[in-house]
């Protein structure tokens, strides 16, 4: 992850994770990136051309592989607290990691602030989630 850092375009990228899998000669290489501010598509183009550059000179991944650098997309789970606050205003479904009581909560995303998330659970009720609490979360679709 550290490497994919290093060849982020713009400051206000960031990555949200990274997966390799596959064996020796046919690894899939799975690199999620996004931005305080969204992410292009060449801004994707540039970070995969960097990084296979990168991996490539230093022949860090021996053999084949195949690179995807990508967003997240709204279907994948929220990790980082920068994640929560490009994302306020969108309904949001989270799942703490307590089970007192209901361990699944929905509501409108507030924003975070010092690692606390402000969710609008109804009109009269705004809920505040330490990000330690949350297990996951997930921005609801519209579907």
């Amino acid at each position: 992850m550290a490497l994919t850092a290093e060849v982020l375009s713009r400051d206000d990228l960031f990555v949200v994770g990274v997966s390799v899998r596959g064996a020796k000669g046919s690894r899939l290489i799975e690199v999620y990136v996004d931005g305080d501010q969204g992410v292009t598509v060449s801004d994707l183009a540039k970070i995969s051309r960097n990084l296979a550059f990168a991996l490539d000179s230093d022949d860090l991944i021996p053999g084949k592989y195949l690179l995807n650098v990508s967003t997240p997309g709204e279907d994948r789970s929220l990790l980082l607290e920068r994640q929560y606050v490009r994302h306020v205003g969108k309904v949001l479904q989270i799942q703490l990691v307590h089970e007192d009581g209901s361990n699944r909560i929905e509501g409108e995303n507030l924003g975070m602030s010092d690692g606390v998330l402000r969710l609008k659970i109804s009109d009269s009720e705004i809920i505040e989630l330490p990000l330690n609490t949350i297990s996951k979360a997930k921005i609801k679709l519209p579907w």
